[in-house]
């Protein structure tokens, strides 16, 4: 994958031909699978933090990310889970109880 200009190493065709596969790529960088499988660090790094859609014949067949992210959305999919066990709880009917931090 290189970095030259809008293509991104694609030949010029490339990108027009890429653009309905774009429409339907859910991620912020594309790249072919052969340079993927060439370089896949080199890839992450380029990314910026992006997403990364791994294409072969210009359809997306699978998405790459850095640890950072996948960490991130790891909390994040955490933070939703104990947000919808405390929206239940404060919903179940039940009178809340007022409790303070320091009498813990």
């Amino acid at each position: 994958m290189t970095d030259a200009g809008p293509n991104r190493g694609y030949p010029p065709n490339a990108m027009v031909d890429q653009m309905s596969s774009a429409a339907k790529l859910m991620a912020g960088v594309p790249a072919s699978i052969t340079d993927f499988k060439a370089n896949p660090n080199a890839v992450i790094r380029q990314s910026g933090g992006q997403v990364v859609g791994v294409l072969k014949n210009n359809e997306p067949c699978f998405y790459a990310i850095a640890p950072q992210l996948f960490e991130t959305m790891l909390e994040a999919i955490a933070d939703q889970a104990l947000l919808a066990q405390a929206n239940a709880r404060l919903n179940d009917g039940k009178e809340p109880v007022e409790v303070r931090l320091d009498e813990l």
